[in-house]
């Protein structure tokens, strides 16, 4: 079974059911085994495991099962891989499942065996007055949410062999005859694992497998994947750069010498001691005053002193933060190393390599006559509240999932009083310490849009999501960002549900920021001739930036976001606020809480890293009859 890596992390992983063509151009569905799979390198895998545990860690705080996963924050419990990629061999390994067919002309029923399935006589029908070549699969499975799955078998009935399958009459039942009368044998089954009533689901159902991904910037660059495994003053450091409390040219000084930032041999406290007791031995000698005692020590530390201490921004970050670490002492360095995290990532991308900035684009539009001057730009970024754009290219993203769950994605919506929704863990190592993470690289292009967040916090303010007392000085942009990271959680965003009520200020910003990407999103498929599942976006709550990103290498050799950014971005902004504010199906849609459907802003699910929850054209525009949001952020 030949698939791409970045389509097997979505359609094609162990345990579930997909649709495959056999030699003969039939459907048959098959059940996936395992991967023919080898660890993945050039990667930073503590960076990508701690993120994961942290979701698995919210699911199970939603109350859901995850006892299949080892979250412990120091053990390495986790091992990412890829397919191998050997010519010639199949990475994938699949098996027709279920065996179980039946005949569409007279409804014989027959189980063949897993052996059984290459002859090609299975599909003609057993039945003596028949024999058609109408044998047809039939592809049901049970599942369960406590994770338990089984393909459809035929009933057991004591002493009876044969029996009849009418799937235009009855699809969930089977016939057979007994003294002469026609009985029925259901397919229904109790979960030998919870006892819950299980019905035959279609087996390629998306109902049945839900996979829970993740995308994660790779840190390509490997002086800042082995700065930030250098733990808290390394992430503090990250933090203070987007503080502004380091400027750009000290940060990337640190990176070209890590060792000697973290060179405890240059610490003026380990180095206090051994300066006072040489002063000590002077002033025995008559060659120091007492006085002086102090005033000597200070210069020969200050002579000695590290310019490149990286403990110096673990205190600037530090006094930048006391209030949040006053609120929650204990889980401050865990709300760092989440925080640090978020913005490697985003550095990454905005300060990527290679950039096409918004003076290129606008300069390029110029030259081409689309625009008659860069006010036309600037003006439409001010109203969309786009702070600033630029492509970022030679973007590494590494495409991993690491569990899945059955019926439901979300703990809370499970209906199932008999179990816990089940977070499936995927096998293990041959040693049995870590579980498999099927993952994927891919190297493209996107574009960054930052947002203003000071806009953001007038939008909040102006819906009554916040209030006086809430508004930070919004002309001191770290007093902005302060506030963005005390008000707007994004340890609370997860990839299965939605956000609790009592993130309000959480849930509006994210809500906000989801339905612009989406939007942006749709537009850029149409410009640049992407298709709606070829984009994908990663939304970064902390800056207030999202990131759309070609999925596909259809669009890398092309260049087709990058072209549409900078010749036609001006059209792209136009076209973005003409067609999105109406949908097709209006009233009908502006009528829905949510105000979103599939005309609009709800994409493929492989485009959305967050199952299309918090979305809504109420968050952008103002429409009538909505309870919460009065204000639209493109109309203010």
């Amino acid at each position: 079974m030949k698939r791409s890596k970045v389509q097997a992390v979505y359609k094609f992983l162990p345990e579930m059911w997909v649709n495959i063509k056999d030699n003969s151009d039939r459907s048959i569905s098959a059940r996936i085994i395992n991967w023919n799979c080898t660890k993945m390198q050039d990667i930073f895998e503590e960076f990508i495991e701690g993120e994961i545990k942290r979701q698995i860690k919210l699911f199970g705080d939603r109350g859901g099962d995850i006892c299949s996963f080892d979250i412990s924050p120091n053990r390495h419990s986790l091992s990412i891989v890829e397919t191998l990629g050997n010519e010639g061999h199949a990475d994938i390994k699949g098996v027709m499942s279920p065996l179980v067919l039946y005949c569409s002309s007279c409804g014989t029923v027959n189980e063949i065996r897993e052996s059984d399935v290459s002859d090609k006589y299975i599909w003609r029908c057993t039945n003596p007055n028949c024999k058609k070549w109408n044998m047809k699969q039939l592809q049901m499975i049970y599942a369960c949410e406590c994770g338990y799955v089984q393909p459809i078998k035929i009933p057991y009935v004591n002493g009876v062999k044969d029996f009849k399958y009418r799937p235009n009459e009855t699809p969930y039942k089977m016939y057979y005859k007994s003294n002469g009368a026609e009985k029925i044998a259901e397919f229904y089954q109790n979960c030998p694992n919870c006892n819950s009533l299980l019905r035959p689901d279609n087996a390629i159902s998306g109902r049945n497998y839900k996979p829970f991904t993740l995308k994660v910037i790779n840190l390509v660059d490997s002086k800042s994947g082995q700065f930030y495994k250098k733990g808290l003053y390394a992430q503090k450091t990250v933090i203070c750069r987007w503080f502004n409390a380091i400027t750009d040219s000290q940060y990337n000084e640190i990176l070209d010498n890590i060792e000697l930032a973290f060179n405890d041999k240059f610490d003026v406290d380990s180095q206090r001691k051994e300066k006072e007791d040489l002063v000590r031995g002077w002033i025995e000698a008559g060659m120091v005053k007492e006085e002086d005692f102090e005033r000597m020590v200070d210069q020969m530390l200050e002579k000695s002193k590290n310019p490149l201490s990286i403990k110096q921004y673990g205190t600037a970050c530090d006094n930048l933060l006391i209030h949040i670490r006053n609120k929650n002492p204990d889980g401050y360095e865990e709300w760092l190393k989440h925080l640090s995290f978020k913005l490697m990532q985003y550095d990454t991308v905005k300060y990527a390599k290679k950039v096409i900035t918004l003076d290129d684009s606008i300069q390029c539009q110029l030259k081409m006559q689309f625009i008659n001057s860069p006010e036309d730009i600037k003006n439409l970024n001010e109203k969309m509240g786009i702070r600033n754009m630029q492509v970022s290219c030679d973007i590494q993203i590494i495409n991993c999932t690491y569990g899945y769950t059955r019926r439901v994605s979300d703990p809370k919506n499970s209906n199932n009083k008999n179990c816990r929704l089940k977070l499936n863990a995927y096998d293990k190592t041959k040693d049995g310490n870590t579980n498999f993470v099927y993952a994927t690289k891919l190297d493209t292009e996107g574009i960054l849009f930052e947002i203003c967040q000071v806009k953001i916090i007038e939008w909040l303010y102006a819906n009554e999501i916040i209030d006086d007392s809430q508004i930070p000085d919004l002309n001191d942009e770290v007093s902005v960002k302060k506030w963005f990271a005390e008000y707007v959680h994004s340890d609370a965003i997860s990839m299965f549900g939605d956000i609790d009520d009592s993130e309000k200020i959480t849930k509006n910003v994210f809500a906000l920021l989801h339905s612009m990407s989406h939007i942006l999103m749709n537009t850029a498929g149409e410009l640049s001739g992407l298709s709606s599942n070829s984009l994908t976006e990663i939304i970064f709550v902390e800056t207030a930036s999202i990131f759309i990103y070609a999925q596909t290498s259809q669009g890398i050799p092309l260049g087709a976001l990058s072209g549409m950014a900078e010749s036609n971005y001006a059209y792209f902004l136009k076209m973005t606020l003409e067609e999105s504010k109406n949908c097709v199906f209006d009233p009908i849609c502006t009528e829905r809480d949510d105000t979103a459907c599939s005309a609009c802003l709800i994409i493929p699910e492989i485009s959305c890293n967050h199952f299309n929850v918090a979305l809504g054209r109420k968050y952008l525009y103002a429409i009538d009859g909505s309870s919460d949001i009065k204000v639209g952020f493109w109309e203010m």
